[in-house]
């Protein structure tokens, strides 16, 4: 669509030009068949008068351009009716020539009128890419440029990223201290984004307290440098807001980069929006590219296995589509997984089944309606009971890489619970697989720090809360230990 856009643009360039040509020489023939055939002098004043309509229409049209060319016709014929004046001493003639320099005037004063039209309305659509909070570039600017930026990267072969940014903690801030204190941090922090920036770079508001920046010809490393600087920029601003400061103020940043990890433009967005999502889970405040997990673990799959595994991918692809939460819920998962089995000194083959586990532990809800995985109210019974069987369905679907380890027995027994009163089948303690008590505490500390249709998500502190609430209980209490000793290593790390 954008495509065909430009190549009609560039169509109505070439036919205006042509346009124009024309009329210079309609101009130029008139004059030169006057002087020829000596015209009779009405048809003189005729053409004269056509020619200075016309001429009047091209100083309006073509600016600058137009009224030069207007000046240089007028010129001439101001001297051929000079010229005539002075052979036939006809008064008219000398009026004609007065005449030529009022239209030239007027050719002039159109020309400058046109100008500031053509200023007001440029300034005019400028002001519709800017944000009203911010002064900087909306989403709709960033929408335009992003498609012209990434269809250059792509024509010359040139490296492009995105950074995604997202203001941690921010609506605690605006129910705190109000709309109107919040749209001045909005404001500053599009600025303190701005100013971490090259020139070059094109930093636009996304929406909310999102942003996002164009970085061209940058590659994963340089772009990393200024997302990094972006971050310690930030913080040393909001150091200086006692406010802010207060609420835990931050900003979490996410990337990603083509060609060397996405491949098509909508790719990108997605992965720095993928990649931000896990910098907010991952203790906020921090900088996160995007890692292709199937990419990771179709390395660590046999050919057969491989093959099976894009088939698996697929399904998970379809899920998405139906519940969005769940592919980046998995991605998530199996990162936290693969933290315990490493605290846990778990070996290469076990951690390598974790993985797959935690991405397919809910690709079993392919089976359950999208009303339901969706819903905002409570569930009813008979709902919950078909929630109920979604690790079935997903230990069934996975069957035919039983060959690896426990990983159906892991997927089938991930909702259990460490007192015995989970599902599918009630069992408790040792007898649930190390595995599945590693994937429960996982899964559910995601699940808590993750928005759902029925509620808001928890804080990383009111989930740990939670996890020791429920320790002993619902998880296996050394498992939940180890959890937050990482989690608490990782946030000191950042």
């Amino acid at each position: 669509m954008k495509k065909s856009r430009e190549k009609h643009k560039n169509m109505c360039e070439s036919l205006s030009n042509y346009i124009l040509l024309f009329i210079i020489l309609l101009f130029i023939l008139l004059d030169i068949y006057q002087i020829i055939f000596s015209l009779p002098l009405q048809y003189v004043i005729i053409f004269s008068n056509i020619e200075v309509l016309l001429l009047l229409y091209v100083s309006y049209k073509y600016l600058t351009k137009g009224f030069l060319i207007s000046l240089g016709i007028h010129l001439l014929n101001f001297i051929q009716l000079h010229l005539n004046y002075q052979i036939n001493d006809n008064l008219i003639y000398f009026q004609m020539a007065l005449y030529r320099v009022v239209a030239c005037i007027l050719s002039g004063l159109i020309c400058l009128l046109a100008i500031r039209q053509a200023k007001y309305i440029k300034k005019l659509k400028m002001n519709s890419f800017l944000d009203d909070v911010t002064d900087i570039f909306n989403h709709r600017y960033f929408q335009e440029r992003f498609e012209v930026e990434f269809s250059k990267a792509k024509r010359l072969n040139n490296q492009l990223g995105i950074i995604m940014i997202d203001i941690d903690n921010f609506k605690k801030f605006n129910d705190t201290y109000g709309h109107k204190i919040g749209d001045v941090i909005l404001y500053e922090s599009a600025h303190v984004i701005q100013e971490a920036v090259r020139a070059q770079d094109i930093v636009c508001r996304y929406g909310g307290d999102e942003f996002v920046i164009i970085l061209p010809q940058l590659n994963e490393g340089e772009i990393d440098t200024i997302a990094s600087h972006i971050r310690e920029t930030y913080e040393e601003y909001i150091s200086q807001n006692e406010g802010a400061k207060n609420l835990s103020i931050s900003i979490s940043l996410g990337y990603s980069t083509f060609p060397g990890i996405a491949s098509i433009k909508d790719e990108l967005i997605s992965q720095a929006d993928t990649a931000l999502y896990h910098a907010k889970q991952h203790g906020r405040n921090n900088v996160k590219i995007y890692k292709d997990i199937f990419h990771d673990i179709k390395q660590i799959l046999n050919t057969t296995e491989s093959q099976l595994f894009i088939s698996l991918k697929t399904l998970l692809g379809t899920i998405s589509a139906k519940d969005r939460y769940t592919l980046g819920h998995s991605e998530r998962v199996m990162e936290n997984v693969v933290m315990i089995g490493k605290e846990l000194k778990l070996n290469e083959e076990t951690i390598k089944v974790l993985k797959i586990a935690a991405l397919l532990h809910d690709i079993g809800k392919i089976e359950i309606p999208q009303q339901i995985l969706n819903k905002k109210e409570k569930l009813t019974n008979e709902e919950f009971s078909l929630i109920k069987m979604h690790p079935i369905y997903s230990a069934e679907i996975i069957n035919p890489l039983a060959n690896l380890g426990k990983l159906h027995a892991i997927v089938l027994h991930h909702h259990e619970r460490y007192d015995g009163a989970g599902y599918p089948n009630g069992i408790s303690g040792k007898d649930i697989p190390l595995e599945s008590r590693i994937l429960t505490v996982a899964d559910s500390f995601d699940a808590m720090t993750s928005d759902r249709p029925y509620r808001r998500s928890l804080s990383l502190d009111e989930a740990v809360l939670e996890l020791k609430r429920c320790s002993g209980t619902q998880f296996d209490k050394e498992i939940v230990d180890i959890f937050i000793k990482v989690l608490e290593e990782q946030k000191r790390s950042y």
